[in-house]
């Protein structure tokens, strides 16, 4: 998922206003990776929201890179603020934005389908309440895994995977101190179908729903979308372009 960027170009940003929906929004903590599809071929607005923490007192770093690996925007956030600006240049059909917070958080959006990766060392490395969360998982799929990690005292969750059906095919439900790992088969008469991640409060340990870390993993492109529709509608297009990728380094 993660591509090889040169980071060249410096934009800055102005002050913005965030379009996401009712409800929590994403807040991740550490790098994270947000995927744009853009079948329009419009120019993208995204906004963002630099969250601080404790004593960390890193700004937030924003790049945007095309479909071709060539940066479009390179930006530093003061810690605690938030801004909104277009992706510069002619529109591409995708784009990745990678989001550098160290130790603070991001809240990220924009006014064209997204989703964020939910892989690498970080994972979904989520703070507080979590929307709920979906997957496209194509016919090739089998199974996926989910790995959970939060290590902070006193911090919990239970994890729910959602069938498209909406029946439950997996709870993961502790401290998660250690991490750990469930795999969840997929009938052949699910794939090529959205599935959906839920977050809550643990029930089987005292915790709150805090820092914690989910990661997932398969033969399938790891991203999550906040919208089943995005999820239904681009996720071939982008499993496609990730399997190209994992056929290639076989």
């Amino acid at each position: 998922m993660r591509a090889a960027i040169a980071l060249t170009v410096t934009a800055v940003l102005a002050a913005a206003t965030a379009f996401a929906a009712d409800g929590p929004s994403l807040v991740v903590r550490h790098e994270h990776y947000f995927l744009i599809v853009n079948d329009d071929l419009t120019t993208p607005t995204i906004s963002v929201e630099s969250r601080g923490y404790y004593t960390y007192g890193q700004a937030l770093e924003i790049m945007a890179s095309d479909d071709q690996a060539t940066t479009r925007l390179r930006a530093f956030i003061p810690l605690r603020d938030s801004r909104t600006a277009e992706i510069p240049g002619e529109p591409a059909p995708i784009y990745l934005v990678t989001a550098r917070p160290g130790y603070n958080g991001v809240i990220f959006d924009c006014d064209h389908p997204w989703g964020v990766a939910a892989t690498g060392r970080w994972g979904l490395g989520s703070n507080g309440r979590v929307p709920q969360m979906y997957i496209y998982i194509p016919l090739e799929c089998e199974e996926m895994t989910i790995s959970a990690l939060a290590t902070s005292p006193k911090e919990a969750g239970r994890i729910t995977v959602l069938q498209p059906d909406g029946n439950e095919a997996l709870v993961m439900d502790g401290e998660f101190d250690k991490a750990e790992e469930q795999a969840v088969a997929i009938p052949a008469a699910m794939r090529g179908q959205v599935w959906s991640i839920t977050w809550a409060k643990p029930q089987s340990v005292p915790g709150s729903l805090d820092d914690i870390n989910v990661t997932v993993s398969g033969y399938l492109a790891p991203l999550l979308w906040t919208n089943p529709e995005w999820a239904q509608t681009h996720g071939p297009t982008v499993w496609e372009r990730h399997k190209a990728v994992l056929d290639a380094q076989q």
